[in-house]
């Protein structure tokens, strides 16, 4: 049998897959070290007492302003389940927000700091006690916080144009929260401050603020309504400042024209632009859109990012590692010779653009700041991309930068400078695919070798470990002098010009094109609603099931999952897999999705019942997000296991899952760690396991669950879930796919083939 014969099978989930979970959880307010004793109690009050001394000037030069300030808990007490929600309440100061891991906001008035000081040295009820015993301390938000730890003479020299973006506090009340920004406005006229208000997206506390004057930075900087004051950043095509190698020019032989009687898919390109003059692309373009005056133009990086979107593998020599996707292309120029714009711009282009176009589902972003993103903080551009997903279903494909600082070449070689290597903005987008670069030939000169991550590829983790880049593929290679003769990425240029360059702005939109063309197929063949998330599942498990070497902690921020495959890979399975594709709401509040009993093609099992093979799960969905709270931006999380419940434990039963997201078992740790190794709060999740000696299956279940953070409220509608499950025999001549589908039958499970969704298979 042919593996186009084995399309992924997709389970329709039913009423009956939602159940109560047998063990609801719970227990006693846990004390943590020595509790709420008399010496901590004063500790603590004094804390307090201190950051209302901090205030005391402000509070009187604003009387009705709330200032903020920062509570730190203990490295043990991060779980939502320890949250000190009864001690910081309205009454005394309520939780706004957090910043880094284990760093809580609250908004602090001169009434709310002494009623908290009073109940932390009288409050004696348990849930209180526990409460008070996972602060590590009570201090001021500071200057030092809002210019994220840079002082004025480092920011002075990134700033362009004067301008220094602005963000309020949200206080979560609309009063509180007018006020601050009536008093930003009187503080701007009293210091000559032009401030004007930006608009990204629902995002309404973003200011930019233009002066040259060092007293009004400063009293910019210590403002108390202010989160963060920072240089206004500025974005650009991802280039690694290498001039592109001019090989010949290209003709109809290498770049062939779109076929009248076939139906493309579309990528929408915003980058530089693609040449008016390049005859061979201009019958793919449907659109073009110019944001950059005449005569400004540099097309160079936007015609190669548009040919490799349309017909990679035909100009890269038809290497077979490239796919065969093709697709059209709406051409939006934003980028001008010098090749740099600032966020203002870009959002405003991008928010006016993608309305425009709606059938437009896949957007090519090969572009990025210079400097790497947050450690905890998800980038304002990110964000805004995040929400345009939400708004107008469509999937943001994003270069994850390049380092073009050659000390810190190769990536992987250079741990030193990882801080300096990390990904730019906005490939920190949660909602977006993320994509750094492989290099795909070597030399006896080059940095790196064949398959290995490319030299100058920016790397992970995103912002709160979120694992990124998601995915990589191929970008080219270099030498240390920055040369990359016959080793770079190949396509068009100018003029019909053939030319050769690298960088993750190359290997960016081989994926968009491969996106582009399963959204295309699914749509086609579907009679639901074709997701982003759904696209993004296939490819990253795509690439996860082909990766040759284990997703470790120790590769993934370097590999990302892997490289996704053509999309005949992508969709259809070998005879000897089978792939389950699950699109589930999961429910908030007391159920959790199930599929029980779980199948198991017998020819995996052995004569005792016993199951051989691999199990490989990719897990996508789009959490809740509050900017609000940094690294915890992501408001919800959803988790999946495969195994069975303990019922021998005296206590109410626990379920145990066999598959895991990580090599050890870090269940018992403390939350830092399973954030950091375990993809707790991860909108993208994998999952595998081997099980070469067999294991036991018979009450085995696929189990998916929701929960919140502590502050989150129960929304009004489930948390949507994308699947893709693959279950793999290790002898490659066992037929799993043809009898997994008996098994699923027999079960009266409902299932269609991912190819043909109006015809039910029987």
């Amino acid at each position: 049998m042919i593996k186009n014969e084995n399309p992924i099978l997709v389970i329709k989930p039913s009423a009956q897959d939602h159940r109560p979970p047998m063990n609801s959880g719970g227990g006693e307010p846990k004390i943590f070290g020595n509790g709420a004793s008399s010496r901590r109690r004063k500790e603590l009050a004094d804390q307090t007492d201190n950051t209302f001394k901090f205030f005391k000037s402000e509070f009187e030069r604003w009387s009705d302003l709330p200032a903020v300030a920062k509570v730190t808990l203990k490295e043990e007490a991060l779980a939502k389940s320890h949250r000190p929600t009864s001690l910081f309440t309205k009454s005394t100061c309520p939780i706004i927000g957090t910043m880094g891991f284990g760093e809580i906001l609250i908004s602090a008035t001169p009434k709310g700091l002494n009623e908290l000081k009073k109940r932390i040295l009288t409050a004696n009820a348990q849930k209180t006690t526990a409460n008070i015993s996972t602060i590590e301390s009570i201090e001021p938000f500071t200057e030092n916080e809002r210019l994220h730890k840079h002082d004025w003479n480092e920011l002075n020299n990134k700033i362009q144009d004067n301008r220094i973006k602005l963000s309020v506090f949200d206080h979560q009340n609309d009063a509180q929260n007018q006020k601050l920004k009536t008093a930003l406005f009187a503080l701007a006229e009293e210091y000559s401050i032009t401030l004007e208000k930006l608009a990204y997206g629902s995002n309404e506390n973003l200011y930019v603020a233009k002066t040259q004057d060092s007293n009004a930075k400063k009293a910019l900087g210590n403002f108390i309504g202010l989160r963060s004051v920072l240089p206004m950043p500025y974005y650009q095509p991802l280039d690694i400042l290498s001039p592109m190698n001019i090989l010949s020019r290209a003709d109809p032989t290498t770049f062939p024209m779109p076929e009248h009687i076939r139906e493309y898919p579309i990528v929408g390109i915003i980058d530089s632009g693609i040449c008016p003059n390049n005859t061979l692309l201009s019958p793919w373009i449907i659109a073009r859109e110019t944001y950059v005056p005449l005569g400004e133009e540099d097309y160079q990086h936007g015609t190669m990012v548009a040919g490799l979107v349309v017909n990679s593998r035909a100009l890269n020599h038809n290497d077979g590692r490239f796919p065969t996707s093709q697709a059209k292309i709406v051409d939006v120029n934003v980028f001008p010779k010098d090749g740099n714009i600032s966020e203002i711009e870009l959002v405003s282009t991008i928010e006016e653009i993608i309305p425009k176009y709606p059938d437009v589902k896949v957007w090519n972003l090969s572009l990025g700041a210079s400097n790497p993103v947050s450690e905890t903080d998800f980038s304002d551009f990110a964000c805004f991309l995040d929400e345009m997903h939400d708004q107008y279903q469509c999937l943001f494909v994003i270069a994850s930068g390049n380092q073009s600082n050659r000390s810190c070449w190769p990536t992987m070689s250079n741990s030193i400078f990882t801080k300096e290597n990390r990904l730019s903005s906005p490939a920190d987008s949660i909602r977006g695919l993320t994509v750094g670069s492989l290099a795909h030939k070597e030399t006896a000169l080059t940095l790196v070798r064949n398959e290995e991550v490319s030299p100058f590829s920016r790397i992970g983790p995103g912002p709160c470990f979120i694992p990124k880049p998601e995915i990589t593929h191929y970008g080219g290679n270099n030498c240390l002098n920055g040369n990359y003769t016959q080793t770079g990425v190949i396509s068009l240029g100018p003029n019909d010009t053939l030319c050769e360059s690298i960088g993750t702005s190359f290997a960016t939109p081989i994926v968009s094109s491969l996106a582009a063309e399963i959204y295309h197929f699914l749509a086609k063949n579907k009679t639901e609603v074709v997701t982003p998330e759904m696209v993004k599942a296939l490819l990253i498990h795509s690439a996860l099931v082909s990766n040759s070497q284990k997703v470790s902690s120790d590769n993934l921020n370097y590999y990302g999952f892997g490289r996704p495959q053509d999309i005949t890979d992508t969709l259809y399975c070998d005879p000897h897999t089978v792939t389950l594709f699950f699109n589930v709401d999961v429910r908030h509040g007391g159920f959790e999705f199930e599929k029980v009993p779980f199948p198991m093609a017998s020819c995996l099992l052995t004569p005792q019942g016993k199951f051989k093979g691999e199990i490989l799960m990719t897990l996508v969905y789009s959490p809740l997000t509050n900017k609000g709270f940094a690294s915890e931006y992501c408001r919800t999380n959803v988790d999946v296991g495969m195994g069975s419940y303990d019922l021998k434990k005296k206590s109410a039963p626990e379920f145990h899952s066999l598959v895991p997201a990580t090599p050890d078992d870090i269940s018992e740790r403390y939350e830092a760690a399973q954030i950091e190794h375990g993809f707790k709060w991860s909108p993208v999740k994998a999952y595998y396991k081997k099980f070469p000696r067999g294991v036991g299956v018979d009450t085995w279940r696929l189990k998916m669950k929701v929960m919140r953070r502590a502050e989150e409220d129960k929304p009004d509608h489930a948390q949507n879930a994308t699947l893709v499950l693959t279950i793999r025999a290790l002898d490659d001549k066992l037929p799993v796919y043809n009898e997994t589908f008996q098994q699923l039958r027999k079960l009266g499970w409902v299932v269609q083939p991912i190819d043909n969704h109006l015809r039910l298979r029987p």
